[in-house]
């Protein structure tokens, strides 16, 4: 008699526990969406941010997607992102400089080993090429040409990534006000 009257207690008690753990309605109101616009043109433009009709700066909408656990975790992914994109560029540019030394390299040794010189043979003059000491190798300049290009997919890799986690930041903050 006493064991479904303890298994009864329990299994009220822990609905009691369920019920304290059901997640807190929100106070915030529907005007509180984040809406973005776009503005200008290529080099020129940009975005503006309304919250409830009014304009925000970017650090508003910074600090209100940091408030909200979710899109706070999709926010840091795109930072992350963004600091990978920039790392990648930087990659690129090393890289490319590096590979296009090395084919100045390359053209400036063989130009100044393949210039012909005029000589007088029986009395007449001719031109002699001089023999190739060592034909440099372009094997540093193609290893670096393609670092170089493997970093710029990189870059544009990360840029995608990072408006994705952006836009899902946004998504996200907005979607419990629909």
């Amino acid at each position: 008699m006493k064991k479904p009257i303890i298994i009864t207690i329990l299994l009220l008690l822990s609905s009691f526990l369920i019920k304290a753990q059901a997640p807190i309605k929100s106070t915030a109101q529907p005007d509180s969406i984040i809406k973005v616009i776009p503005y200008g043109e290529g080099r020129y433009g940009g975005y503006l941010y309304t919250i409830g009709g009014k304009l925000q700066t970017p650090e508003d909408v910074k600090i209100r997607l940091l408030a909200y656990a979710p899109s706070a975790g999709e926010y840091q992914k795109a930072k992350s992102e963004i600091t990978w994109t920039y790392i990648s560029m930087g990659g690129a540019a090393i890289s490319s400089g590096i590979s296009i030394a090395e084919y100045v390299h390359h053209a400036r040794e063989n130009y100044n080993n393949s210039i012909p010189t005029v000589t007088y043979v029986n009395g007449y003059p001719s031109s002699i090429t001089p023999a190739q000491p060592h034909s440099s190798s372009l094997t540093g300049a193609y290893i670096f040409t393609g670092v170089a290009t493997a970093f710029l997919f990189s870059t544009f890799f990360h840029m995608v990534r990072a408006s994705r986690h952006a836009d899902k930041a946004l998504h996200l903050y907005n979607q419990r006000f629909e």
